[in-house]
């Protein structure tokens, strides 16, 4: 996949017009948080959407602010967002229709008119009595006007034909990216260092305080020729800190992340000398639940006293039974420790993941370890005919076997420990799909 030539539309304008949920309506993988605050969005939240037979790179953005901010944070907001605009091929603007023009959105205008190429007005939340009393209003701005609801999706079609009809003639459609990965953990732990240096640019909004990414922001890059797509995800607290309508949806925006993804990076701060509850139970749900590949990072390695370091293994030891099927690496965002090396064994964990066993060969593995140690339940031994590999990504096994109510969790985890004994499945979970034997 090659997303150099294609075509990007951004969509613009002040916090809490709509500009999320019109992205939300058009986008077909990615989604905006949504809530009724200004400045929700901070980062670009970027997806390719395939319109008319076109792969488009479709950009939501921070609200759009003219004056220079002195808050470090609102200010990068601003700066990625004027960015985009300098290199959008087309610019969708977005306002408020029930409100009418407010000086705000003057001062965007005079922004775009003197950066963007092609600009169409979007007038959101026309489906409101209010706004007909506002719609003159708007062709002062100087842009074509298109009306529309984008929580209904009235008017939209009409606004994307003419925005796709002024894109440059390439991006064709395009394949997804064929893995992947979803970065995640406790907030301020360094997702968003890391999805930096390894997207080599500052995508993600990086400040020393909790919660500073809010929703989920992907971006693909291709590394040994394989086609990868990384998503920084807000922090995940546990359920009882998470109090807050804006910091429970930013939450959903993480889990719906790891769903979305093979590979689930899982983010550590090794300086806490610990694993907390919530971390061992997002590595149990992804892995054990969700059937993800993981893998545990654990960073701020700078700055690990050798105390902590020893906290930390005596922790892991304890949780071996999961502990040791996960990809583990030690690293240092602050200072570059290992992080060469993150990419390398994201690619190494993406190929045992779709590891391919011939069915003979595991059928022989399998029935050469029940005949070395006989299984039981209730002591009646089970038998075992044949094996098989169903799929991929994860790893998914079919047993035929003569009584499968009897193969029961510690039968399987038997199994599986053989299986990552024979073959290289580091990282990677072993789904079993259980059958029974029809003589």
């Amino acid at each position: 996949m090659s997303i150099k030539n294609m075509p990007t539309i951004v969509i613009v304008g002040r916090a809490n017009v709509g500009k999320s949920t019109l992205f939300n309506r058009l986008s077909q993988d990615a989604e905006s948080v949504t809530y009724d605050q200004p400045g929700v969005t901070r980062d670009l939240v970027t997806d390719t959407i395939t319109i008319e037979d076109r792969s488009i790179q479709l950009v939501d953005t921070g609200g759009v602010s003219l004056r220079k901010l002195h808050n470090v944070i609102d200010e990068s907001v601003r700066q990625r967002a004027l960015d985009a605009i300098d290199t959008a091929d087309c610019v969708i603007f977005v306002v408020d229709g029930a409100v009418g023009v407010l000086p705000e959105d003057r001062e965007i205008a005079s922004v775009i008119h003197k950066r963007a190429k092609h600009v169409f007005l979007a007038v959101n939340k026309t489906d409101l009595s209010a706004s007909r009393e506002y719609l003159h209003e708007f062709d002062a701005l100087g842009f074509s006007v298109y009306s529309i609801a984008a929580t209904h999706g009235r008017g939209v079609k009409e606004l994307m034909a003419a925005a796709i009809a002024v894109l440059p003639e390439t991006g064709r459609v395009v394949e997804a990216p064929g893995c992947r990965v979803a970065i995640i953990g406790k907030p301020n732990v360094g997702k968003s260092s890391l999805m930096n240096l390894l997207v080599q640019k500052e995508r993600s909004i990086v400040a020393d305080m909790p919660g500073t990414t809010r929703e989920a922001i992907s971006e693909a890059i291709t590394f040994y020729q394989e086609d990868i797509r990384i998503t920084d995800t807000p922090g995940i607290r546990r359920k009882r800190g998470v109090t807050e309508p804006l910091e429970q949806l930013m939450v959903k925006s993480a889990m719906r992340a790891i769903d979305a993804a093979h590979i689930v990076v899982l983010m550590v701060d090794a300086s806490e000398g610990e694993l907390s509850d919530q971390e061992l139970k997002l590595a149990f749900y992804a892995f054990q639940e969700k059937h993800k590949s993981v893998i545990l990072l654990f960073n701020k390695q700078d700055i690990v006293a050798e105390y902590e370091r020893e906290s930390l293994e005596r922790v892991c030891d304890e949780y071996q039974y999961l502990i040791k099927k996960l990809a583990i690496l030690n690293i240092s965002c602050k200072s570059g420790k290992n992080v060469g090396k993150v990419l390398p064994l994201i690619n190494e964990v993406w190929e045992r993941s779709q590891k391919r066993i011939p069915d003979d060969e595991l059928t022989i593995t399998i029935r050469e370890q029940m005949q070395a140690k006989p299984l039981y339940q209730n002591g009646q031994m089970l038998t075992f005919a044949r094996a098989k590999q169903t799929r991929v990504t994860p790893v998914t096994i079919q047993l035929v076997v003569g009584n499968p109510p009897a193969w029961g969790a510690s039968q399987l985890a038997t199994i599986e420990n053989q299986l990552r004994r024979t073959y290289d499945l580091q990282g990677t979970p072993i789904e079993f799909d259980v059958r029974k034997r029809k003589w």
